[in-house]
């Protein structure tokens, strides 16, 4: 996580446009117990925490990245945000909801599925999301999947490709009932520059760009993709996968 505060402002501007379907929060805020409150864990700058806002009255979020937090403040200014590590994080009230969007991995999940106990309220909602590497329709595929195989690969870490348990995790935790996963659908259509961009933001091709590529990998980066990704909006695969399980505190 320390890479994407470290590069903050790209990780901002690029990350406003991966866009997480309507339909997860729709189907969110059905299954919770009420719409008062909800809370956004690893929330990054914001981006994830304000699509709770069409459905719950008061939101809230938290990511240990200070420079995240402070775009996300200026992002949502509506919104409450707290510089806080999900595994430390005490807020002032329960949660109806409380949400992960693609940063549960990179958090001691054990630690966070214990303090649901304390955050959300009887029947409360948990749910943690992500994408895998997007799929990428059309001419650029093979090259970003190259670049992903020769350059970037080795800079991937371990819990982006190893078998995602947090299905089990939450089977395990006997306040936690109801444990499921779920697919949804989430093709976004971005400009080539868009799509470089958002590669360039990974933790994986920015690391390696920040030890081995240089300016000068990224700038042939962009280049290529440009060359090959053309003047058309381009098709990206951006599924989600979600995690959901209810809190039931013991009698």
């Amino acid at each position: 996580m320390e890479q994407f505060n470290k590069n903050a402002k790209a990780y901002d501007k690029i990350r406003s446009k991966i866009t997480y379907p309507q339909t997860l929060y729709r189907y969110l805020a059905e299954r919770a117990p009420a719409t008062s409150a909800a809370l956004d864990i690893g929330c990054g700058n914001g981006v994830s925490s304000i699509r709770l806002k069409d459905y719950f009255s008061y939101v809230e979020g938290c990511d240990l990245g200070e420079a995240l937090i402070e775009r996300a403040r200026v992002n949502y200014p509506e919104l409450s945000f707290t510089v806080s590590p999900a595994e430390t994080f005490s807020p002032g009230r329960t949660f109806d909801l409380i949400t992960s969007a693609t940063s549960f991995y990179w958090m001691d999940r054990k630690a966070v599925l214990t303090n649901l106990k304390s955050w959300l309220r009887p029947e409360g909602l948990f749910c943690a999301y992500r994408y895998d590497v997007p799929i990428i329709y059309g001419p650029l595929r093979d090259y970003i999947e190259k670049e992903l195989v020769t350059h970037w690969a080795a800079h991937r870490d371990p819990r982006l490709i190893q078998y995602d348990d947090t299905l089990e995790l939450m089977r395990d935790c006997p306040h936690l009932q109801d444990a499921r996963r779920e697919a949804f659908a989430n093709i976004l259509f971005l400009s080539a520059e868009e799509v470089a961009l958002f590669f360039l933001s990974t933790s994986y091709a920015s690391r390696f760009i920040e030890l081995e590529g240089g300016e000068t990998y990224r700038n042939n980066f962009v280049e290529k993709v440009m060359s090959i990704g053309g003047s058309e909006p381009i098709a990206v695969n951006f599924d989600i996968h979600a995690f959901s399980a209810t809190y039931l505190p013991a009698n």
